[in-house]
């Protein structure tokens, strides 16, 4: 799980990738604009480049871990970043956290939530 968070925030996708199960499922959080489910690595690439699109700021410059919750199965990992709009220049604090599913020591799955309460009480409820 750290490795795949040290390398996704430093924007090195193809050793984040390598750390995800080839059938990986990411669920963006439910109050995007469009929110979706991502199946497969290939998928997530898509998924990265919009989102590289969409912000001026590089990632690995931005992002903050808040540490990482062990629920068993799933890890809950709250992150924050300071990111401007590629077209509009204008700042915007963002927080996420992410519920994800570690399988035979693979990302299986990753759900976003805006809180890291909304997270642990999404897996607690999954049992």
């Amino acid at each position: 799980m750290r490795r795949s968070v040290e390398a996704f925030s430093r924007g090195d996708l193809d050793a984040f990738l390598e750390e995800l199960d080839p059938e990986v499922e990411w669920r963006t959080a439910s109050d995007e604009p469009n929110p979706r489910t991502y199946r497969g690595c290939d998928d997530l690439r898509s998924f990265t480049a919009d989102i590289s699109e969409a912000w001026a700021d590089r990632f690995d410059d931005v992002m903050v871990f808040d540490g990482f919750i062990d629920l068993g199965d799933w890890v809950v990992v709250p992150w924050t970043a300071r990111l401007r709009g590629r077209s509009s220049g204008i700042p915007v604090d963002v927080s996420e956290t992410y519920a994800v599913r570690v399988q035979d020591g693979r990302i299986v799955r990753v759900d976003e939530y805006r809180t890291k309460e909304e997270a642990i009480e999404a897996v607690r409820s999954q049992g």
